[in-house]
């Protein structure tokens, strides 16, 4: 591979000034300059590391160097094919120098940079250029470190590892902010999205029926009787109970619809783009199916016998309709229908009209 690298050299890099080619440093023999600078790279894959450099000299000189130090190492000799590489298959890191053929480095830079923010990619300059201003240009645009030419390969070594340490912490920091916007949202037992969640999504699907004259339904669900088993059986059997209805519910909706659990044994279903028919379907689905399902008992459980059945009951508000004019109202509706259903008896579907009307699925 060194020679064919080495052999690469042709056309007008034959002429490149000597004070553009990197200068090496002697280190110990069989010790990696990723040891003496401290960095370890991952056990699990290599740090990928793009070079873009128009000298064939230089960059030849710097994917040595780096393979040698065990990274994967991908090379352009153009800005549009650097982009092009860095939006397919992002690296690690790059490096990048600020005179190319078809386009200047900065423009690169910006480029580079404007990936989306959940993608930091660091960014080393490396200019001929030393002079003050050449750097805080690079700098404010966006570049993560600079450094003039020449330099030695432990330098350019040393760089390349603090920035992937950088890259690495970055990386864990928004995994865990990540991580901690997806708990703040779930709902701990069931796992399904919490009142938060919901009352968010239903004023975003709200204004987006209004903008694109939409239809959205909420369907208000609440299992009967529950409290009673929870005195009955206790609360781990209960809670059984729970994540039961909170998979068959979720197994009983489209991927575009959400689902949550609003509280206790109240979960809410909002059906984007569903007229009232499509919301009816849906909810004698949920209300056939969580009659039919026995929630089957750890042993042991109090006493508790090997399986529990509770029915429910649901309430639909859909809009456009009218008196509906805000996701509140929405919910607020459905919310009635569904305290209409259960002051008739539960066990039963309820649509939010002028008037409450009780829907027979029989």
């Amino acid at each position: 591979m060194r020679g064919a690298v080495r052999n690469a050299r042709v056309g007008r890099d034959a002429r490149v000034p000597p004070h553009t080619v990197g200068v090496r440093a002697p280190r110990p023999r069989g010790c990696p300059a990723s040891a003496l600078l401290g960095y370890s790279r991952p056990v699990h894959g290599r740090a990928k590391i793009l070079v873009v450099d128009d000298s064939r000299t230089q960059l030849d000189w710097l994917v040595e160097v780096l393979a040698r130090e065990g990274y994967a190492v991908e090379a352009a000799m153009e800005g549009r094919d650097a982009i092009r590489k860095v939006r397919t298959d992002p690296p690690d890191l790059v490096l990048l120098d600020m005179i190319l053929p078809d386009m200047d480095g900065l423009e690169v830079l910006r480029l580079v940079k404007a990936l989306p923010d959940d993608q930091f990619i660091p960014v080393i300059i490396l200019s001929a250029k030393a002079d003050l201003d050449s750097k805080v240009t690079g700098l404010r645009i966006g570049a993560d470190d600079f450094l003039a030419k020449p330099f030695a390969e432990a330098e350019i070594l040393a760089r390349c590892a603090a920035m992937l340490r950088i890259k690495s912490l970055q990386d864990q920091l928004r995994r865990a902010q990540k991580e901690l916007e997806e708990r703040s949202v779930t709902d701990g037992l069931t796992g399904l999205k919490n009142r938060r969640f919901l009352d968010e999504r239903l004023a975003e699907e709200f204004k987006r029926a209004q903008r694109y004259a939409d239809p959205v339904s909420l369907v208000m669900i609440d299992l009967d009787h529950f409290k009673q088993v929870n005195d009955r059986y206790g609360h781990p059997a209960g809670d059984v109970v729970l994540r039961g209805a909170a998979n068959l519910i979720r197994g009983s909706i489209r991927d575009p619809d959400i689902c949550a659990r609003y509280g206790g044994e109240e979960f809410a279903v909002i059906l984007p783009k569903t007229h009232l028919s499509g919301a009816l379907v849906v909810a004698e689905r949920i209300w056939r199916e969580l009659a039919e399902r026995a929630h089957v008992l750890e042993a042991g459980v109090l006493g508790g016998p090997a399986e529990v059945k509770v029915t429910a009951s649901l309430g639909i508000a859909f809009y456009p309709a009218k008196d509906i004019t805000s996701p509140e109202l929405l919910l607020r509706f459905a919310d009635e229908a569904l305290y209409q259903a259960k002051k008739a008896g539960r066990n039963q579907i309820c649509l939010y009209q002028a008037q409450p009307y009780t829907y027979d699925p029989s």
